[in-house]
């Protein structure tokens, strides 16, 4: 919501007025919005604008914190007002860490102009225009366009700038057959350019989906040869992102689990307990087909650079061709910073001619873990589920329930296609996307008939 310009503006106006032998700023604000729609008619508009800059000041060994939303000249005077009176109240404390001066960041843009003007009434256009597509193949559409215009900020008097402003956005979308007979998916999000989003594509995949799900075939449960499409991939990564938590002293002692696995967008599996115990730096852990990143800096998903404790992030690879390279503790960034699985050229109908037998997967959901030491999980798919034959999609059949490792499935893994930014948890919004390919695994475990449709 605020540019750099703006930031810096304000971050030394509370530095010049705050006379200390320190003082810290930090500062957030923007706009969270998105329009929903359901059967074919939006239903909510939202938009929330929210802000609020805090200082840290230090004089001697004791400082004082205040806060407030007013960033009116007398609002902020009164803010510090507030955090020099609590200073007066606090004690002398044992010592202060020292204050972090410049920083070299990766420079990376994360909000084009299209993003930041991304408005109500484009938003509607652009649903008005998948209905359109979806009322003539006879279809509903339901679906979710979200928007986040973010700025954060901490400034300190010795000179430090940390400032990211993430403005991105997706289009979400499922149609289904108006008697509910069929059900399709299509979509991306974490766009940071609306050249991004093409919803009339995206309209015709989930329409067309849902149209040719229809009378699904019945095939008994078993272990079958999928691709997983991207998002249905990226939900599958997201139980296992928390394996690099710990290192070798963890693996000991049954590291502490990764936070945030379902909503969050990834981070599920003890750091260094369970099925990382004994494992070191150089050992195989998966396919060659696995390559896993932090790409900081990628020009797609042109997340922030800024590492914990405002210290610049670096690119880190978590694993390169199923051998090991990095645990979490001391790496230059987190497993949910600039994720991105190695793919290849390879599109989904290139991934299919490929197969001689095997089932194309568009959706899982409803995934819930079953058993934390191996990271066994189930769910189901949905939205899409059809039979593959040598080479071709000959028709649709039936939802199953699946229960499976990603430790397992990721050592099945064959091929991969063109990763696509694509979200990693069961939200759509907020952090967690992630660059994810559409991937083959063998001998993935479908255990019974799913009602799902």
């Amino acid at each position: 919501m605020y540019s750099r310009e703006e930031a810096k503006a304000i971050s030394d106006k509370i530095i010049n007025m705050a006379k200390a032998d320190a003082v810290e700023v930090d500062l957030s604000g923007g706009e969270r919005s998105g329009t929903r729609w359901a059967n074919s008619t939006i239903t909510t508009n939202l938009v929330q604008y929210d802000r609020n800059v805090s200082v840290t000041i230090t004089r001697g060994m004791r400082n004082g914190f205040a806060s407030t939303r007013d960033f009116s000249d007398a609002g902020l005077k009164a803010m510090i007002a507030a955090a020099d009176k609590a200073l007066e109240a606090s004690k002398d404390l044992a010592s202060l860490p020292e204050m972090m001066g410049p920083q070299q960041y990766i420079p990376v843009e994360g909000a084009s102009p299209s993003v930041i003007n991304f408005g109500p009434g484009e938003r509607a256009q652009m649903v008005k225009d998948s209905i359109s597509i979806s009322d003539k193949i006879g279809t509903d559409g339901s679906g979710y366009i979200p928007k986040t215009d973010q700025t954060s900020l901490t400034a300190n008097s010795k000179g430090l700038f940390a400032y990211y402003r993430d403005a991105n956005t997706g289009f979400i979308l499922t149609c289904r057959m108006k008697d509910g007979s069929g059900s399709g998916w299509a979509g991306i999000t974490g766009a940071r350019d609306i050249s991004q989003i093409n919803a009339a594509a995206y309209t015709e995949v989930a329409a067309n989906k849902a149209l040719k799900s229809q009378k699904p075939k019945a095939l008994e449960p078993g272990r079958y040869t999928v691709i997983l499409e991207p998002r249905a991939n990226a939900r599958f990564l997201s139980l296992m992102t928390g394996i690099f938590n710990g290192g070798p002293a963890a693996a000991g002692a049954g590291g502490p689990a990764g936070g945030g696995g379902r909503g969050g967008g990834g981070g599920r599996g003890g750091g260094g307990g369970g099925v990382m115990a004994g494992k070191n730096i150089g050992d195989k852990i998966f396919s060659d087909a696995f390559t896993l990143k932090s790409d900081v800096g990628n020009p797609i998903l042109r997340q922030s650079t800024i590492g914990p404790n405002n210290t610049p992030a670096k690119a880190v690879t978590w694993v390169e061709k199923g051998v090991l390279k990095s645990w979490a503790n001391g790496a230059g960034a987190s497993t949910n910073q600039s994720l991105s699985q190695e793919g290849s050229n390879l599109s989904i109908d290139d991934m299919v001619k490929q197969t001689k037998r095997g089932l194309l997967v568009t959706f899982f959901w409803y995934i819930r873990g079953v058993d934390n030491a191996t990271l066994l999980n189930t769910g189901m798919t949905r939205d899409g589920l059809f039979l593959i034959e040598n080479g071709e999609i000959v028709g649709p059949v039936q939802n199953f329930r699946w229960n499976m490792s990603p430790i397992v499935g990721y050592n099945n893994l064959d091929l991969v296609g063109k990763p696509v930014p694509m979200h990693t948890g069961e939200a759509y919004d907020g952090g967690g996307t992630a660059l994810v390919p559409p991937v083959r695994i063998n001998d993935f475990y479908m255990t019974s008939v799913s009602p799902a449709v």
